[in-house]
């Protein structure tokens, strides 16, 4: 931005609020007396209305964060915090609701048996008893959870232990099993070794893996076989598998192995070395039973330990549940409580505060709100606030920028705030976006049927905000929710300008009266049954296939004797050195009129006209209307932004920046576009004998720039003799000489702009200097020249690129319009025309299938987030950089229920 954007030196004009501008910040100073001063800034969070300045951080060198006063206080808050964390994650583990009524054991504030009876707030210390409480429901909770845990783990053990020992001998085919063993033994008789066995379970996803690398370990001579555990008290998808081995050193890679890939050995026949050593780790593995009592005895005694170990759980889970379903009923009221302390805490970190009886706090207060923060002090007989000593005029530091919003400006205020914050005081873009936004986004979105669908969305998010508020949405729909009065903005919007462009999912609808009437007779060709028309010569004349009733024209030819007959003919035969008359649009159809067409009744009452819904040109008419009308609502909103600075330099007092920014920037703007837009009206509301004379705008607007002073004119006597017919009429007349003059004072404008202001800076630092102000040394010029270069090329150009830029408006107009005819067409008329027979029914089904889904999936989702982030882009660029500096600090207050909100929503 340009100097133009650096705040006056005199004071503005008086106080605001509201919308259009910032509301009106003072800087007060108050001193609170020290035992009273929790309980007032709690009551000042309440408000919301206060913004703590930090009092403390000039002195951040040596007095360091740790250092403050309420330190600790804040890190009891983050210890408080790590414990409601934990007992988060439990709750959300054992699927407890957070909303659990209250109990007459529980009836204790935030359920602290110190809190009854008293406002716990106000006790001295209660931060730290409720820290001390919740350290103890911790510790208690975990030693429970690590207990269940346990239980668990042992509990499953014996059941799969038991599973083992019952198919220890089943899981597998005897005869498999024996002719391994016979082909072991015969590899082992040399050494008269035996065979031993492992019998374990492991996750079903591993067990290929786990075979392939048993292979490769033992080379092949080891036997595993494997069945999938089918049991519902089997947690996971396991396999039990059993190996049989023939030595000891192979014994001990498997175990490796087993250990390795997370897999457990219930039961196991052990081998030992040949000095007698074995495995300490093996020597735990139970030994596989070889009688049938030794069979039964285990099985007992894994039934009654299953048994306990259920029992065990279910009356720890029932403890862990008692548990938290009391700290449920008091987590959230906890939860709150912390955040409104810490909060509190920071801001009275921000104070200072010495050895004496008072606290002394420096704070942004808007001018409102000042008698609500006088009551609260005034309810504390030691308080004093020091009106007088600190106003906003009296700090260099700009004041913040706060507005009032609600549910329906907050969308549109946002929507700013996310370019940049307003500088205090300066016009509020949202103000106008309220209106301008949902336009744009109409003109790009325009079709009736679309947008009912986004309003009517809108409207019944609106009609049950009170229901969906206390609801956790997720993020995207929580977004969508926050912007449904936008929404609903843009639907009507999209429906009004689908109405002015007769859309409706790719239709055009018989809502107004069409001005195009065909006679009932009319063949393509122009070629009537019962009427000819001649060119003058008694030639019959036949229109090409290409001409339409619309292009015919009416000539004035000479009969012979010297009168004049009017006669009917097409365009390209028309001789002319005879005058000519327009063809009305309205056709009158009378076999007994010597004329075709009669005048007609003017254009359609409202919108477009739907005969153009099946015209060869429909898309070079509806191009041309939308491509113009995208550049003059270009062109108006850019110059709205140019009044929009011209009230800001009035309300700093700025004239400079009015004589030499705001006045040199309209004389360009409106010289060379606002020119131009002014020039496509009056061609509109032209009538034009013949429209091909008409003049066409982007070969004018070239030569305006290129070529000052030429101009392509039609000449007829050119015409008659050469066959050179190229060339339009004037627009008005005096044409070229104004054009000229509308350059020059184009061009002129640029050094208006560039020099005056710099010069007068320069002035400035020389008086400043000569003056001994130290403020003069602030003035660097080589960087005012540069900005003031930068801002006036920038706005040179940017007239010309955000002009283009708008064409975004027809662009996605046209996209929208041919999806929209397309998806028509291609799922709903081609399904009817083929929808015949039994089959019928179905592939009207599937056709209507179809275009619901590309409608919604693209028509509804994606083009209207791509019309929304066009008009944004708009917005953002092309109307807020004539004006809009962004550069200011939002409010921050103390504000508990904010504060709730937001964490809310960040857990959510």
């Amino acid at each position: 931005m340009s100097d133009r954007s650096t705040a006056a030196e005199e004071e503005p004009l008086g106080p605001v609020s509201g919308l259009w501008r910032s509301e009106d910040m003072e800087l007060r100073t108050m001193s609170i007396e020290r035992s009273s001063l929790e309980r007032v800034v709690r009551r000042f969070g309440e408000l919301g209305c206060v913004q703590f300045r930090d009092m403390n951080a000039h002195h951040e060198g040596e007095d360091k964060p740790a250092q403050r006063s309420f330190v600790t206080q804040i890190r009891t808050c983050e210890s408080i915090e790590r414990s409601l964390r934990y007992f988060d994650d439990q709750l959300t583990n054992f699927e407890i609701s957070m909303k659990e009524p209250p109990s007459p054991d529980y009836d204790a504030p935030l359920g602290v048996d110190e809190f009854r009876g008293s406002d716990f707030v106000d006790l001295p210390n209660a931060l730290e008893t409720l820290a001390r409480k919740l350290a103890s429901d911790e510790t208690s909770l975990k030693d429970q959870c690590d207990k269940l845990e346990r239980y668990k783990v042992e509990y499953m053990t014996a059941i799969e232990r038991t599973l083992s020992l019952k198919w220890s001998g089943e899981f597998c085919s005897q005869r498999s099993l024996d002719l391994a063993a016979d082909e072991l033994h015969r590899e082992e008789q040399s050494g008269g070794g035996s065979l031993g066995q492992l019998i374990g379970i492991i996750a079903a996803d591993k067990i290929r893996v786990f075979i392939r690398l048993i292979y490769r370990v033992t080379k092949g001579n080891a036997v595993v076989t494997y069945e999938d555990v089918q049991d519902d008290q089997i947690e996971g998808s396991k396999s039990l598998f059993r190996i049989l081995y023939s030595s000891f050193e192979m014994q001990n890679r498997i175990l490796k192995l087993i250990a390795a890939n997370a897999a457990d050995v219930y039961l196991g026949k052990l081998l030992t070395a040949a000095d007698g050593r074995q495995d300490p780790k093996a020597a735990a593995i139970p030994a596989l039973p070889e009688t049938e009592s030794q069979l039964r005895s285990m099985k007992e005694n894994l039934s009654r330990e299953t048994e306990d170990r259920f029992k065990m759980i279910q009356s720890t889970e029932a403890m862990v549940h008692d548990k938290l379903r009391s700290i449920a009923r008091v987590h959230t009221a906890r939860r709150h409580y912390v955040l409104k302390e810490k909060a509190m805490y920071h801001a009275l970190n921000m104070m200072q505060i010495d050895q004496g009886q008072f606290a002394k706090a420096t704070c942004w207060i808007p001018v409102r709100q000042i008698r609500k923060v006088e009551s609260v002090l005034n309810d504390h007989p030691l308080c004093r606030l020091n009106s007088d000593d600190l106003k906003h005029t009296d700090t260099s530091e700009p004041p913040p920028t706060y507005f009032e919003t609600n549910d329906f400006t907050g969308t549109f205020q946002g929507i700013v705030d996310s370019y940049g914050i307003p500088r205090y005081h300066e016009v509020n873009p949202a103000i106008f976006s309220v209106v301008t936004f949902p336009w744009f986004f109409g003109i790009m979105y325009g079709d009736i049927g679309h947008g009912c669908i986004i309003a009517l969305t809108a409207a019944i998010m609106i009609f049950h905000q009170d229901k969906l508020k206390k609801i956790q949405l997720n993020e995207i729909v929580d977004m969508i929710f926050g912007a449904r009065w936008l929404l609903l903005l843009m639907g009507i919007f999209a429906v009004y300008m689908g109405f002015l462009y007769n859309d409706c999912f790719g239709m055009m609808l018989h809502y107004s009266e069409s001005r195009f009437m065909f006679p009932e007779d009319w063949v393509r060709g122009n070629v009537y049954q019962n009427i000819t028309c001649y060119d003058g010569t008694d030639i019959p004349l036949v229109c090409n296939d290409q001409c339409h009733m619309k292009d015919l024209v009416l000539v004035n030819v000479s009969v012979g004797n010297g009168d004049l007959v009017t006669r009917c003919t097409c365009p390209n035969q028309v001789n002319l050195t005879s005058s000519v008359n327009s063809c009305p649009n309205f056709i009158n159809y009378n076999m007994d009129s010597p004329n075709l067409m009669q005048p007609s009744d003017g254009p359609t009452p409202f919108g477009f006209d739907y005969a153009w819904h099946e015209s060869d040109n429909k898309l070079t008419y509806f191009n041309s209307y939308k491509m113009k009308n995208a550049v003059i609502c270009g062109v108006l909103q850019m110059s709205l932004g140019l009044v929009l600075s011209l009230f800001n330099h009035v309300y700093f007092k700025d004239t400079k920046h009015i004589l030499f920014g705001f006045i040199p920037e309209c004389i360009f703007l409106f010289c060379t576009f606002g020119y131009m837009c002014v020039m496509l009206i009056a061609k509109w509301l032209t009538p034009w004998p013949n429209t091909n004379l008409a003049p066409n705008s982007l070969e004018t607007m070239t030569k305006f720039f290129l070529s000052p002073g030429a101009y392509n004119l039609f000449d007829p006597v050119k015409c008659a003799e050469s066959n050179d017919c190229s060339g339009y009429a004037y627009l008005y007349s005096g044409q070229k000489e104004v054009q000229v003059i509308l350059l020059i004072l184009a061009v002129s404008a640029i050094p208006l702009m560039l020099l005056p202001i710099p010069i007068m800076k320069g002035k400035e630092k020389k008086k400043l200097e000569a003056m001994g102000d130290p403020s003069a040394a602030l003035i660097d010029m080589q960087e005012v020249w540069i900005k003031q270069v930068i801002h006036v090329i920038e706005y040179v150009l940017g007239c010309v690129s955000n002009t283009a830029s708008y064409l975004r408006l027809w662009a996605l107009s046209l996209a929208h319009a041919e999806l929209s005819e397309v998806f028509w067409k291609f799922a709903i008329m081609k399904m009817l025309d083929g929808a015949k027979g039994v089959g019928g029914g179905f592939i009207m089904w599937a056709g209507f299938g179809a275009w619901l889904s590309v409608t919604f999936g693209v028509l509804i989702l994606m083009e209207a987030l791509s019309a929304f982030l066009h008009s944004l882009r708009l917005h953002w660029v092309e109307f807020q950089n004539k004006f809009y500096v962004g550069d200011g600090n939002k409010f921050a207050p103390l504000d508990f229920a904010e504060i709730i909100e937001e964490a809310d929503k960040a857990r959510a």
